[in-house]
């Protein structure tokens, strides 16, 4: 069991989730992209390995973030929860299941917006540069695509990358993966895989 403040690494995270953390619990956790989540842990599917924390974010609204507890990197029991049992399943109170579905709803479009394995720095970078003004995007394999078929940028996303059905389009897609990447260059350096 992790004490009080103790941190658990990947390898421990499971077990500590599944035997010694009742929900109700404050908790902080790392996903694998470096980001800290802290708040309240409200739901644990333990087939699936999920769990659901709601934070209160600056603006005082609740967050619920959905998380793979197989991906965790860190995982620490800040406060554990008075008067629950072990094992309990949900806390003793409502969860908006809307707000749920939306979690889920939104984690699953983030993960397929990170992009294939093989994909450069660069191209996970463009697409979400691109995706910032053009909200209709996905990855087709290793190809950045609009969906409504006004262009596809195929590897190594360059201007000349570009193509598309209107030259609108493409002319404003060419602009914006030429910024990017002048800016890219600024930043990271002049890059082969780009």
């Amino acid at each position: 069991m992790v004490a009080h403040g103790a941190m658990a690494t990947a390898g421990k995270v499971e077990n500590e989730l599944q035997h010694y953390v009742p929900l109700g619990s404050i908790v902080m956790c790392v996903d694998p992209y470096a980001n800290k989540i802290e708040g309240e842990l409200v739901a644990m599917d333990e087939p699936t390995g999920m769990i659901i924390i709601k934070s209160t974010s600056t603006d005082q609204k609740e967050d619920l973030t959905v998380l793979n507890r197989d991906l965790l990197t860190e995982f620490e029991v800040k406060k554990y929860a008075p008067n629950n049992t072990r094992g309990a399943f949900m806390p003793e109170r409502n969860v908006n299941e809307s707000a749920v579905r939306k979690a889920i709803t939104e984690k699953e479009e983030a993960i397929n917006r990170v992009g294939p394995k093989d994909v450069s720095v660069a191209g996970r970078e463009l697409f979400k540069v691109i995706n910032k003004t053009y909200t209709n995007l996905e990855w087709r394999g290793n190809i950045i695509q609009g969906l409504d078929g006004d262009f596809v940028v195929h590897p190594p996303y360059k201007s000349g990358d570009v193509k598309g059905n209107t030259e609108d389009a493409v002319a404003r897609i060419k602009k914006v993966v030429d910024k990017f990447h002048q800016d890219f260059v600024k930043k990271h350096g002049p890059q082969s895989d780009s």
